[in-house]
């Protein structure tokens, strides 16, 4: 019978019980697989304040084109207000309050209530010729939508315009602060 049992000297073992640290190839390898991952990673940071400012416009699209569509299925006037320090958007109605008056009150439903904007995007202003101190939107029951520029501001500072038509309520968002032509 063989012994198959390894011998070990007191040197090899000596030698195995010190640790074992990374070689200067092991090093750069994992440099540069972090110099690639980064690569990919940092350009996209900056997309993430743009991304919450096309949400935002989306959203603000959205609720533009409910309230066209609300106003000329039941025969209703809307206003959309902004509070432009805040970032917060809501729609009203302009409603019956007694024999002879009315008045803009809030509107809620499920498709448009009070809501504010994504992330680190703000308003800088919105501009609407025939108010332009007053920051709403009107809506009239033939289809009509009050031209408007809403200026919207990223998380990096930069400022895009959403452009509202008049007659068909649809919206197109730019790139840049941009005045009425």
């Amino acid at each position: 019978m063989r012994n198959t049992e390894k011998r070990h000297s007191p040197e090899s073992e000596i030698h195995s019980l010190q640790p074992r640290g990374f070689t200067l190839v092991e090093l750069l390898v994992v440099i540069l697989v972090l110099g690639v991952v980064l690569s990919f990673v940092i350009p996209k940071l900056g997309e993430i304040g743009e991304a919450n400012l096309k949400r935002s416009a989306r959203h603000l699209t959205g609720v533009i084109r409910f309230l066209k569509d609300d106003a000329q299925a039941k025969k209703a006037v809307y206003r959309l207000r902004f509070d432009i320090q805040g970032g917060h958007y809501w729609p009203e109605v302009l409603a019956l309050t007694g024999s002879n008056t009315m008045e803009f009150r809030r509107y809620h439903t499920v498709m448009a209530g009070e809501d504010s904007l994504s992330g680190s995007t703000t308003f800088k202003d919105v501009r609407v010729a025939g108010h332009p101190e007053d920051p709403y939107i009107l809506f009239t029951p033939d289809g009509w939508v009050e031209r408007a520029a809403i200026h919207l501001r990223d998380g990096s500072n930069k400022d895009f315009t959403l452009w509202v038509n008049s007659l068909t309520g649809a919206t197109e968002l730019r790139e840049g602060y941009e005045e009425e032509r």
